[in-house]
């Protein structure tokens, strides 16, 4: 403590007395240059001094809490995600052939209905009264018919009255299945087999062509149809596999994708894909909404690490690992090549290994060198 007492007073002096040489500053220059000599071997002395005596070392890093993990190896999936609705192969929405005025509604919502079974019925007594009429005629031509062949066959009168009856006879019939053919289309009837969505008129409502009155929907043969952007034409192709979830039923299932159009929407710069769910555990329902998630790149055995873990400087990319050294670890900084990341996961291409205990939680607090403990039990330290 007196050697060190020493030389500040030394020092102290030194400059007093250079501060007293007036304006001669190369002379003041060249003494405190000789002064800075003498200090800094006195400094040397003291230090190997105390090094001798077991004091003075080298100040030691503070030890950081960290928490670590090991790298793992796991299989990298990137996914392409859309919204989409539930549509079904068969889900039509009934019209009425012909216009008039419904007279029954044999069906309601949630029915079960065969494909050509009569789920409603239009007004049709005037066509009605055509074919009983044209019946009644068709009954009088069968009897002329009858009795001029059997006049025929006896060779009595001629070949012409004979033609001529069997004639109007084949007319008539012709007639009345024209017209029969007319009434059946007064019956609306299920153009496919399956459930009844919707039931949109009541008896007594006018009804005409085109304008849908009752929805069949056959839910065999569900899909998801979805919008898919223009920019992803090159990574959607049929065959793809896929997840759907379904917010409103909390549920998920897999689907590969079966359809990709070939046209784009010319408004929305989209185009239209189709996919089959697999083993379907889901009541679906028409128009559903989905969400679509397409994987459109894999990679087995990547190094996958949290996105956030990873900082970057003006030079590159790094993180943090715990290295062992002796008998403790040390923080070490690590420059990785990132790949593809996906929900908060990154693919790191260069860096890392399977044996790396990357730094998780307090890396932000560390510097190259310093010495880390490790907060958790999961990995001992060796």
């Amino acid at each position: 403590m007196k050697k060190i007492f020493g030389v500040s007073s030394l020092a102290l002096f030194l400059s007093l007395a250079a501060c007293n040489q007036g304006n001669d500053k190369e002379a003041q220059l060249a003494e405190l240059k000789q002064q800075q000599t003498e200090l800094q071997e006195q400094i040397a002395k003291l230090e190997a001094e105390l090094k001798e005596e077991g004091k003075g070392g080298p100040v030691e890093k503070k030890t950081v809490p960290v928490t670590v993990a090991q790298v793992q190896q796991n299989t990298f999936r990137h996914y392409v995600e859309v919204q989409g609705r539930v549509d079904f192969d068969q889900n039509v929405l009934v019209s009425a052939k012909v216009p008039g005025v419904l007279t029954g509604v044999r069906v309601k919502r949630g029915d079960k209905v065969t494909k050509g079974q009569t789920m409603a019925t239009i007004d049709a007594q005037v066509l009605e009264q055509n074919i009983a009429e044209v019946r009644t005629r068709l009954e009088l031509a069968n009897v002329a018919y009858e009795r001029q062949k059997n006049l025929w066959d006896q060779k009595i009168g001629t070949e012409m009255q004979f033609l001529t009856a069997k004639n109007n006879k084949e007319a008539l019939e012709r007639n009345l299945a024209a017209l029969q053919q007319q009434r059946d289309q007064f019956n609306i009837k299920a153009p496919v087999s399956g459930v009844v969505d919707d039931v949109i008129p009541n008896a007594g409502e006018a009804v005409a062509p085109g304008v849908g009155i009752i929805r069949v929907v056959n839910t065999n043969g569900g899909k998801i149809v979805a919008e898919v952007s223009e920019a992803y034409l090159t990574k959607v192709s049929k065959g793809d596999e896929a997840l759907v979830r379904f917010p409103d039923l909390n549920q998920e299932i897999t689907a590969t994708v079966d359809v990709v159009s070939s046209f784009i929407n010319p408004s929305s710069r989209t185009f239209t894909i189709e996919l089959r769910p697999k083993n379907v555990e889901v009541a679906l329902r028409p128009n559903l909404v989905a969400v679509v998630r397409i994987q459109d790149y894999r990679k087995e055995d990547a190094i996958i690490i949290p996105v956030n873990l990873v900082q970057r400087d003006e030079k590159a990319q790094y993180v943090y690992v715990a290295q062992k050294q002796g008998e403790r670890y040390v923080a070490t900084r690590r420059e990785v090549e990132t790949g593809v990341n996906y929900q908060g996961q990154v693919e790191v291409l260069k860096g890392l290994t399977a044996q790396d205990y990357i730094i998780t939680a307090g890396y932000q607090s560390v510097n190259e060198g310093q010495p880390v403990v490790f907060n958790q039990e999961s990995i001992a330290q060796q």
